[in-house]
């Protein structure tokens, strides 16, 4: 890894103890102790990705979704080429081994040992290419979990976070809006703190809820979801229970995700009731057969994984959609029947209308004149209108 203060690469045994060799200073991480990939350089790194430089405020939560793989993970299989060869290399050895000292005592057992590990390397690679059960995919830490292995370790090292970075969960709630104008309902609390440090609920006058049952009467009512059955189900649910009022579906859709699945931090839940499945059918019946099977398989996408950048974007839209005051009526639908004459205020019949076509050149097809000049003539395979029906 990188000495953060010194920029020296280090090896395992130049960097005990969390502690630089070189220049003497502590850092927080260490990937070997903490985690493949966590270290105090990329840490700064990403926070100053996903803060824009420090002009925004992320959480811990969205940090910990950064680091995750995105897209699906990679196909595991129930055999490997390596082991496989790992075993039967040492089988051999050993075979060859226990046969020259068959007539000694421990030539036999040598001799089963040997076997045994060919055996298993033969099995090894009879199933490269067999996929392995489908598994569960979770985030790599709980909230808690990272918590304890990136923020507190940081603050005990430098003393505070990265710029840009703060703990969600010391994000003051702060005093909701006198007058609201808008409710934004989003069960993930990450997202909810990660929106007050940003100042969302003062730009936009907003009260942040968590649950639908908080929602006060009366106000439009922004949702924001993850690409899950139960997001979906959630702006479903905010509709029905208010009819009548304005509902606008900001969440992230499994229609967006679908378009190009390595862009987003996929993960995987086995074990969703399938009444959750029949209830979603009914509840949003526009969603495709594609749309559902990927359901089925138990993927979905947290919402907190977006870049915050473009969260804020789409969290800000909505709120100026839904408080822009009702557009004009839409213009009437094009009327059927005859064309009333712009002069006189009656039906036109179709010949007048032909008429006034040819009069601004609308349709007509210019002919040359005797000197070659092109004219303004009617086609000649064409009747001249401007002389009336034959």
């Amino acid at each position: 890894m990188i000495c953060p203060h010194c920029s020296k690469n280090l090896i395992q045994r130049e960097r005990t103890e969390r502690r630089c060799s070189f220049c003497r200073k502590e850092f927080a991480l260490d990937p070997k102790l903490d985690g493949i990939g966590l270290h105090d350089v990329r840490i700064r790194k990403v926070t100053e990705k996903l803060s824009d430089q420090g002009r925004l405020a992320v959480t811990g939560g969205q940090l910990a979704y950064a680091l995750q793989h995105r897209g699906r993970p990679p196909q595991r299989f129930r055999g490997d080429k390596n082991k496989a060869t790992g075993l039967l290399v040492p089988g051999l050895i050993g075979l060859i081994a226990s046969l020259a000292l068959i007539d000694a005592g421990f030539g036999p057992l040598l001799l089963l040992f040997a076997l045994l590990l060919i055996g298993l390397s033969i099995r090894q690679f009879v199933l490269v290419g067999v996929p392995a059960p489908d598994i569960s995919v979770h985030s790599r830490w709980t909230e808690e979990e990272f918590r304890t292995t990136v923020l507190d370790r940081w603050r005990a090292t430098y003393g505070a976070l990265p710029r840009g970075l703060v703990d969600g969960a010391l994000v003051p709630p702060g005093p909701p809006p006198a007058a609201p104008a808008l409710a934004l309902l989003c069960p993930d609390r990450t997202i909810t703190a990660f929106l007050r440090a940003n100042g969302y609920a003062e730009r936009h006058r907003a009260l942040l809820v968590h649950d639908l049952r908080e929602v006060p009467a009366g106000l439009p009512l922004v949702v924001l979801h993850d690409a899950s059955p139960q997001g979906h189900l959630l702006a479903a649910d905010a509709r029905a229970a208010r009819p009548g009022l304005r509902v606008l579906d900001a969440g992230l859709s499994v229609r967006t995700v679908l378009v190009d699945q390595t862009k987003y931090t996929l993960l995987r839940d086995l074990h969703r009731p399938e009444e959750l499945h029949v209830r979603l059918q009914r509840a949003v019946p526009g969603l495709t057969g594609s749309q559902l099977a990927w359901f089925a398989e138990g993927w979905w996408t947290p919402l907190a994984a977006l870049a915050p950048k473009r969260l804020l974007a789409v969290a800000d839209r909505a709120a100026e959609r839904i408080t822009a005051p009702p557009a004009a009526g839409a213009p009437a639908a094009a009327r059927t029947g005859p064309v009333r004459s712009p002069a006189a205020g009656r039906p036109e019949n179709p010949l007048e209308t032909r008429r006034r076509a040819l009069a601004v050149g609308f349709m007509s097809w210019p002919e040359p004149e005797a000197d070659g000049t092109p004219g303004g003539g009617a086609r000649p395979d064409g009747p001249d209108l401007r002389k009336g029906p034959a």
